[in-house]
């Protein structure tokens, strides 16, 4: 068996666990499969700490280039439905989308940002699916765990402090931004279901487990008014229940 075909096997093998799995097949997944590219690259791409996906793939252009050939060839003879969506960097302010190319293409770009739908799909579902994923991923801050200072002001910040991180600077939250919001701890469902609605700023706030290996939830950052008003509702809910 050549180099082209084994490379073809493995377009097949990881489309056709992708498509087994979600009924769904996009590029990233495609790549994931064949093990070029790892969850933690494309975790570092959409926040901004990498200017194009092309320059973390592992493997030369033409071999990749091969690949996304056999998977769009494959997409078709399945039957599946091409989806155009778009990719944002989880930034501050106005959403940006991510480049995958480093040339920035049009047509690269355009390749890489269609997934292909199984036609069995809903018109519904197919709808929530785009809605997925063209939806922003949520801004994260942290809850340190060793001293550091922010990038801009300066500031020396002490364990249990928060940062924002963007690319590869730290930021206190007035740096950010995002001075102006109110920690809403997690444990209180309905509450940080209204809180977040009403906020038309939001951020997840996560610590580093030491025991899971793993950054974890523990509340949200959000805007006073919109944690007043929704524990005004709730108070009224309640109230009305009684």
């Amino acid at each position: 068996m050549g180099n082209r075909d084994k490379i073809e096997k493995r377009v097949i093998q990881a489309s056709e666990e992708a498509l087994y799995r979600q009924q769904y097949v996009s590029p990233l997944d495609v790549l994931l499969g064949m093990g070029t590219l790892h969850p933690s690259q494309i975790q570092d791409w959409r926040k901004g700490r990498v200017p194009h996906l092309e320059g973390i793939i592992q493997g030369n252009l033409s071999k990749i280039s091969f690949a996304m050939k056999c998977f769009r060839s494959w997409a078709i003879k399945k039957g599946l439905k091409p989806s155009k969506t778009v990719y944002l960097a989880r930034t501050r302010g106005p959403k940006k989308p991510l480049q995958f190319s480093k040339s920035g293409n049009p047509s690269i770009e355009q390749a890489c940002q269609t997934h292909y739908i199984s036609p069995l799909l809903s018109s519904k579902k197919k709808e929530k699916l785009k809605e997925k994923f063209e939806k922003p991923p949520e801004l994260v801050v942290f809850i340190i765990g060793n001293p550091s200072s922010c990038s801009k002001c300066e500031t020396e910040l002490g364990k249990g402090n928060l940062l924002y991180v963007e690319g590869e600077e730290g930021f206190c939250l007035p740096c950010a931004g995002f001075g102006d919001l109110v920690f809403l701890s997690s444990g209180d469902a309905t509450l940080t279901r209204r809180a977040k609605k009403y906020s038309s700023t939001s951020l997840v706030v996560v610590k580093f487990s030491r025991i899971r290996k793993r950054y974890e939830r523990q509340g949200l950052l959000v805007q006073e008014d919109a944690l007043r008003r929704a524990e005004e509702e709730l108070k009224v809910s309640e109230e009305v229940y009684l």
